[in-house]
C-alpha cells in the first residue's frame, strides 16, 4: 500500500485538529474540576471579603484543575498531536514531561492573571457586581444563571489565551520540527 504524502498546508491542518482535540479533552477536564472545586469550596471564596484571598484560593482550585487535566494533555500531545515532530525520544521522557508542565505552568500563571481581570470586571469595575468565584452547581438550574454566564465567558477568555500560548510552545519549543 503506497501512502499519499500530505502538503505541508494540509499536514499543518491536521497537526492543529489533533491540537485543538486534545486541547478541547484537557479543557472539558479543567472545568469540570474546576467548577466542582469551586462549587465545593464557594463558602471559603465568598465568605472572605479580601478580593486577593478570594482569588488565591480560586487559583489554587485551578492548579488542581491543571494537576488533574495535564499527565493526560502531555501524553497525547507526544504520542498523537505532535507525531513525528521533534526528538520523539526527548519528548516522551521525563525531561520531556518537565518542560512540557513548566511551558503549560506559564500559559496556566497568565490564564490565571486573565481571569483575575475577569473577576474584578465582573465584581467591581463593570458594575455588574456578578462575583464568579460565587459559581455552584446550583446556579445551573435557578432562574439567574449571571454567575454561570459570567463564570464561562471568563473561562473561554482564559482558555483562548492559554490555547495559543500552549500551541505557539508545543509547536515552536517542545515538538519543533526536525530541520
Amino acid at each position: 500500500m503506497e501512502k499519499v504524502a500530505l502538503s505541508k498546508e494540509d499536514n499543518f491542518w491536521l497537526e492543529l485538529f489533533r491540537f485543538l482535540a486534545v486541547g478541547l479533552y484537557g479543557t472539558l477536564i479543567d472545568y469540570i474540576v474546576e467548577v466542582w472545586c469551586t462549587s465545593l469550596f464557594s463558602s471559603w471564596i465568598s465568605g472572605n471579603d479580601s478580593h486577593f484571598i478570594a482569588f488565591i484560593i480560586q487559583f489554587l482550585i485551578s492548579l488542581i484543575g491543571f494537576v488533574v487535566a495535564t499527565p493526560s494533555t502531555w501524553s497525547l500531545s507526544a504520542i498523537w498531536a505532535f507525531k513525528n515532530k521533534g526528538d520523539q525520544n526527548e519528548t516522551k521522557s521525563i525531561k520531556g514531561a518537565f518542560k512540557f508542565t513548566g511551558f503549560a505552568f506559564l500559559g496556566l500563571l497568565g490564564g490565571a492573571l486573565i481571569q483575575l481581570l475577569g473577576y474584578m470586571v465582573c465584581l467591581e469595575w463593570s458594575g455588574l457586581n456578578i462575583n464568579i468565584l460565587d459559581i455552584d452547581f446550583s446556579t445551573l438550574f435557578n432562574s439567574s444563571i449571571n454567575v454561570f454566564l459570567a463564570f464561562t465567558i471568563v473561562f473561554v477568555f482564559k482558555t483562548g489565551f492559554t490555547t495559543i500560548f500552549n500551541y505557539v510552545t508545543r509547536k515552536f519549543i517542545l515538538y519543533k520540527a526536525k530541520k
